[in-house]
């Protein structure tokens, strides 16, 4: 049995999220909160700690795809969407929103934990692909800052491009600091004097 998880319901059908509660309560699963609109989602101090969100939803609109896509903005968890009635734009509406398992017309108690799962190994692959992107963005945007501050060094000093690196990792080791950070000063400094 996979770990137990405490999750948030977000559904308006009172019958059908009890069937899903105890879906989830039988796999293991504690349900900390169960909201009868995706609209207090947002709003919701339990999102915070809740491993993951399911919402149930006859028609999923624009409204709930806004939510969902602020969420994931700012406090992503794996998400699960089961709705009766979908087509290719509300799937892909979706898949933007940050919903990492949509099911259409498929609530079914023993497929439950399944989708849970897959749903959790693809968020899991996204946020690593998500650091890896932001870390690469970051690695990038410091060498072009390392290559500036060489070239202001460069120019202000008469030296090759060898000399002015060595420069700025001479001033990093003397610092203790990350040859970006110098650099950063060094432009700025020269952007002060103007």
């Amino acid at each position: 049995m996979s770990n137990a998880l405490k999750i948030i319901l977000v559904d308006e059908n009172t019958g059908r999220s009890a069937i899903l509660r105890r879906a989830l309560q039988d796999a293991g699963h504690e349900v900390i909160c169960r909201l009868e609109s995706h609209k207090a989602l947002n709003d919701s101090n339990e999102v915070t700690h809740a491993d993951a969100i399911i919402l149930n939803t006859d028609i999923p609109d624009d409204e709930i795809f806004a939510n969902l896509n602020t969420i994931n903005q700012t406090k992503p968890k794996p998400i699960v969407m089961f709705t009766d009635q979908s087509n290719s734009s509300m799937a892909n509406d979706a898949i933007k929103s940050g919903v990492n398992a949509y099911i259409v017309d498929g609530l079914e108690e023993n497929r439950v934990q399944g989708i849970i799962d897959i749903a959790i190994a693809r968020f899991r692959e996204f946020q690593a692909l998500k650091d890896e992107l932001d870390s690469t963005r970051t690695q990038l945007n410091e060498r072009k800052i390392v290559e500036k501050a060489k070239g202001i060094l460069m120019q202000k000093n008469n030296i090759n491009e060898d000399e002015a690196y060595n420069a700025l990792r001479k001033m990093a080791m003397d610092k203790n600091a990350k040859i970006a950070d110098i650099a950063k000063n060094v432009i700025e400094v020269v952007d002060l004097l103007g």
